[in-house]
This record gives structure tokens, sequence and C-alpha cells, in this order.
């Protein structure tokens, strides 16, 4: 009996390490910026619809089940992020926030894009939805000054009669190579991580930069 409890438990904490050890197959449009440590810039081949796929539980695959109702089409560019076999996480941004999710690698052909942008190529006013970060050069670095919103700009008076929370990104800093990092330097402070990938910008911060969920995190776009 002892060996066979023995055995019992050996084989349950190697399904647990089994787990513990699974991919992390989450590719989702509000996580992209956060998530995805190297982005890339691809534009879509082919002649028909490419779909994006779910992440649920046995996606991404090429069943009906996994597919989602946003797809692109040829010509258009997207971010990419990690690969998973045949497919690639992905963000498409429009001009309702965007969509994320699986994409087939095959039907990408990536984009090149600088390695070092010049600073002129930060410049400008950038916008995800409500929220925006102005980029401007000085003295050979970037001045930020930057506001985010939740749940939006103008809420309904009826639902938040206080108004929105607010945020507030600030600061000058120097690229390294196409990302910049903008910090208070307190730990418990606001801190963003900003990426220039062709002209898309893609921004991760460490929600510390306003009030309860008030957070600069998205694709921007410049206006």
């Amino acid at each position: 009996m002892k060996l066979l409890a023995t055995m019992l438990a050996l084989a349950l904490a190697c399904a647990s390490a089994a787990r513990a050890q699974a991919p992390d197959m989450s590719c989702r449009n509000g996580s992209f910026p956060k998530t995805e440590k190297s982005i890339a810039l691809a534009k879509v081949a082919g002649a028909d619809r490419l779909y994006f796929l779910n992440d649920a539980d046995g996606c991404p695959n090429g069943t009906p089940a996994c597919r989602q109702r946003a797809y692109v089409v040829a010509g258009n560019e997207l971010l990419t992020g990690r690969g998973a076999g045949p497919y690639v996480c992905a963000f498409f941004p429009n001009r309702v926030g965007g969509s994320a999710g699986w994409i087939e690698r095959a039907r990408l052909v990536p984009v090149p894009v600088p390695a070092s942008p010049p600073l002129g190529a930060w410049a400008g006013h950038w916008a995800n939805g409500d929220d925006t970060i102005d980029l401007t050069v000085k003295a050979g670095a970037l001045v930020a000054d930057g506001s985010a919103w939740w749940p939006s700009a103008n809420p309904s008076p009826a639902q938040f009669p206080g108004g929105p929370n607010v945020g507030d990104l600030g600061g000058t800093a120097r690229p390294s190579g196409a990302k910049v990092v903008f910090t208070d330097n307190d730990p418990s402070g606001c801190t963003a991580t900003l990426t220039l990938v062709g002209t898309l910008l893609v921004v991760a911060d460490n929600r510390n930069c306003g009030g309860m969920n008030v957070s600069f995190s998205g694709v921007y776009q410049r206006k």
C-alpha cells in the first residue's frame, strides 16, 4: 500500500508540474501590450480573409469553434508577438481600439522597422481612444505629457456622477533602441515603457499612473 501511495503521489506531482509549465496561450486585446515582450510588424498576404483565432482551451486551431468574427485582409499591417507552432499572437489597430488573437503565421510577411528610430520619429500627438500621449524632442531626449481616463474621458453622469478616474504620464527620457521608459523613480509610482514599431506606439505601464483602473497600456496611433 505504501508503494502504491508513493507512486500515486509522484504521478500527481508530475501532472501538477506539467500543468505549471504549460505555456501561456493568452492573446487578447487588453493584455497584448503587456504580455508581448518582443513586438514586430507584419503584412497580411493572400486573397482570402484571415480570421483571428481565440485563445480558449484547445485553441488556436482551424476549427470553427476557435474562429473569431474579426478578420484582416491582404495588405493590412499587424503587430505580432509570441509564436505557438503555426500561429502567432497578433494585434490589428482600428478605429474602435483594435482586434487581437492568434493568426496563421504562413499568411504574414515581416515588415522591416528601424531598430533605433530617430528622435523625430517619436514626436507627435499619440492617441488610443480617449487616452493621449504627447511626445516632444528637447535637448536630445523625449519629453512625455500624457492623460488617461477610466472608464472614458466623458462617462455617463448617471453612472459616474463624480466624473472619470484620471491618470497622467510625464517625464524626460532617452530611448534605447526602439524603447523608452518614463518613470518617476518611485517603486510605487508610475512607470511606462513605450515601444515604437513602425508608425505604431505600444505602451505598457505598471498600473500606478492614476486612479483605480486607469492605465496607459495600449496601442497608440499618431493623430
